[in-house]
């Protein structure tokens, strides 16, 4: 798993293109969570996967997920999870991007305080397991893992 992450509007989603060579020629897969026709059921089963597959904007799923599931970091875990299983059999690779949300002001309304914290698990649990993390800057990535 690839983990990339950064500021809103940093580059992250044309690095990944250029880094994966993702053109009109490549065959590959991307989610994303700035979309509404997109839930998160869509990302747990991977049988719609291809052999680079994208999930853009983690954090509007961790969103979805915190507001479906009374325990949903036993929900994120198992997804997780999953993902690893289809890596290990070697069907590919996901890459999973994320918006940095966890830094700035805080916000003052509880529930974007609760998304905030939560995004900081995920993304912490996220590069503990990836095989690859990047932070996103400006269009410049600096390789972490």
């Amino acid at each position: 798993m690839h983990v990339v992450v950064g500021g809103a509007f940093n580059g992250k989603r044309k690095w990944v293109k250029k880094f994966y060579a993702l053109d009109d020629t490549a065959s590959y897969q991307w989610f994303c969570g700035y979309d509404e026709q997109i839930h998160i059921a869509d990302l747990f089963h991977t049988k719609q996967f291809e052999k680079i597959t994208i999930i853009e904007g983690i954090e509007q799923y961790i969103f979805q997920i915190m507001n479906q599931f009374a325990e949903w970091r036993n929900y994120w875990d198992m997804m997780v999870e999953a993902w690893r299983g289809w890596e290990k059999e070697g069907k590919g690779t996901i890459v999973v991007i994320g918006n940095d949300i966890t830094k700035g002001i805080v916000p003052v309304d509880q529930q974007e305080r609760l998304w905030r914290d939560a995004c900081g698990f995920c993304f912490q649990d996220l590069v503990k397991k990836a095989d690859r993390f990047d932070i996103i800057w400006y269009g410049l990535n600096e390789r972490l893992k």
